[in-house]
């Protein structure tokens, strides 16, 4: 499994269908002429990580008390805190200098941040 279907599937969760929908989804994608978005830590923050290709894949808060930031780690000023079950929607992905974890871009779509855009450190959201 390449790393982008490895990342869909951490997203969509553990279970076995969930992994085949998202290598499905993924396959669809690229078939269509898609790639997933990567994009270092140093490139520009906010939509100009995700500006060659954007995916708008529904999504929610799986821990509670995540931190909204404004940049791709924790050097970046926190927007207010997330609750868990918040409902998202994952824009792209970028890996940290380390590679230790992925930060993920994302729209609020519920809750006191509705339409914020912001950061949240990747595992803390899944698909939906």
């Amino acid at each position: 499994m390449n790393t982008a279907a490895r990342t869909l599937s951490s997203r969509l969760g553990s279970s076995r269908v969930r992994r085949v929908s998202a290598s499905a989804l993924l396959t669809l994608a690229v078939a269509a002429g898609a790639t997933i978005v990567t994009a270092s830590p140093a490139a520009a923050v906010g939509t100009s990580a995700c500006s060659k290709h954007r995916y708008d894949f529904p999504g929610k808060i799986n821990t509670a008390s995540v931190n909204l930031r404004s940049g791709p780690g924790t050097s970046y000023s926190s927007k207010g805190l997330l609750a868990k079950n918040t409902k998202i929607i994952w824009r792209c992905s970028t890996p940290t200098v380390a590679h230790q974890w992925n930060w993920d871009y994302i729209k609020v779509t519920s809750g006191a941040h509705k339409n914020t855009w912001g950061w949240i450190r990747g595992g803390y959201s899944n698909l939906v």
